[in-house]
């Protein structure tokens, strides 16, 4: 969350997520950044900010502009 709250507007792709979060190197597995922005979006949805990272097809995820 820090990394969104850090650059509002940026969009980050799974592999510069991957890359800045674990300092290694992309390979091409996903599901470690989906089950992360998983459960990231699942304690924000207990929070009542269900809404604060949007993923922006074919490209990433990033901060909700309305948040």
């Amino acid at each position: 969350m820090e990394l969104f709250f850090d650059h509002p507007n940026k969009v980050f792709s799974k592999a510069n997520l991957y890359e800045t979060i674990w300092g290694g190197e992309y390979l091409g597995d996903d599901n470690v950044v989906k089950t992360h922005i998983s459960n990231l979006r699942t304690k924000l949805k207990v929070r009542g900010l269900e809404n604060a990272i949007e993923t922006v097809w074919g490209l990433g995820y990033r901060l909700n502009k309305n948040f």
